[in-house]
Order: C-alpha cells, then sequence, then structure tokens
C-alpha cells in the first residue's frame, strides 16, 4: 500500500461536507478514501440496505424456482418483492429522487 504523507486542503461549506460524508458513508468508506476515489475517477460502490438485500434473495429464490412453479406463483411472488421494494423506497426517501420529482419509478 501507498505510503500517503502529503496533504491536500480544501474549502468546502457545512451542507456540501455533510453531503460528501452522507455519501461517504454510504459507500462504507472514510471522508478521504471518497474524495481520494472520486478524483481519481476509480468506483465507489454503495453498500445497499440489509432490507434492499432481502429483497434481492427475494428475487434470486424466485429465478431459481422459475421453472418449478406455476405463473400464478411467479406473479403472486412478482407483486410481493415489488410491494417490499416501494415500502422501502418511499420510507428511505420520502418516494422521491434526488431531484424531489420521483420519476426513476415511472410516475
Amino acid at each position: 500500500m501507498q505510503e500517503r504523507i502529503v496533504d491536500i486542503h480544501i474549502r468546502v461549506s457545512e451542507n456540501e461536507k455533510k453531503k460528501l460524508q452522507q455519501k461517504a458513508k454510504k459507500c462504507k468508506l472514510s471522508l478521504s478514501n471518497y474524495l481520494r476515489k472520486t478524483g481519481l475517477k476509480q468506483k465507489k460502490y454503495p453498500i445497499p440496505d440489509k432490507e434492499f438485500y432481502q429483497i434481492y434473495l427475494q428475487i434470486c429464490q424466485l429465478k431459481n424456482d422459475i421453472f418449478k412453479i406455476d405463473i400464478d406463483k411467479i406473479e403472486e411472488c412478482l407483486e410481493v418483492i415489488e410491494h417490499n421494494f416501494l415500502v422501502i423506497y418511499n420510507s428511505k426517501s420520502n418516494g422521491d429522487d434526488e431531484d424531489g420529482d420521483n420519476k426513476n419509478m415511472g410516475s
């Protein structure tokens, strides 16, 4: 690992600092590491919440069982997954995208 011995100082507003800290936290990175990766255009991956991971597991289970169950059961499973996703999505973001317009949800 490279030894990091050189400092870079930047000025940001309190609001900017909070936003950067939140983004770093979502990726489970320190603020320094987040800024380093951002500045060097390296990929950063937000870590999904446990609730979203549960939905992922439901999708995987449906994928594994898709040829073993009838179409009505598949539709029922998809409706449950959709419902669970929307409950979590709306509880986390009040139903809005970053811009507050909810465009990503097809509304």
